[in-house]
């Protein structure tokens, strides 16, 4: 059966109900749950949410307190699977970034791949799809999905 990891950016989206994205973070991702195949985050896509969700406003963050991000939080690993973390995401990562010479930013992405590798997830839910093309994953947007 095929799985699909939930990107960050799509989490994000999904507790900012006045963002152009809402409905298409929220739409796509219950496609997928009811669809009944599994459907995923990583321990890393957590701790993307929680630095985002407690970054001020002003600096493109959610403005979140740290116990409504804790129950943000709460609510995404009741949804969703966590996978968890391996010895082997460092592997696949290095090798990964080696091979296709990532730097900067970009190297948080392919981690996520990684752990996509690792634990046999084919396909990434997220709104930036070419940071995750040419890895050896699907992507999928959030609107096609819906």
């Amino acid at each position: 059966m095929v799985s699909t990891l939930v990107d960050t950016n799509v989490l994000l989206r999904q507790f900012e109900p006045a963002h152009a994205q809402y409905r298409a973070a929220v739409d796509g991702t219950l496609r997928l749950i009811e669809s009944g195949e599994p459907v995923h985050v990583a321990a890393q896509n957590v701790t993307e949410f929680w630095a985002v969700a407690t970054r001020p406003r002003q600096a493109n963050g959610l403005g979140l307190d740290a116990v409504t991000a804790e129950a943000a939080i709460e609510t995404i690993e009741r949804t969703f699977a966590l996978l968890p973390d391996d010895p082997a995401i460092h592997r696949h990562w290095k090798r990964l970034v080696a091979q296709h010479r990532v730097i900067g930013r970009r190297v948080f992405d392919i981690r996520i791949v990684a752990v996509m590798l690792v634990h046999g997830v084919e396909r990434i839910l997220t709104f930036n799809a070419n940071d995750f093309a040419g890895y050896g994953v699907e992507v999928i947007d959030p609107a096609a999905a819906a």
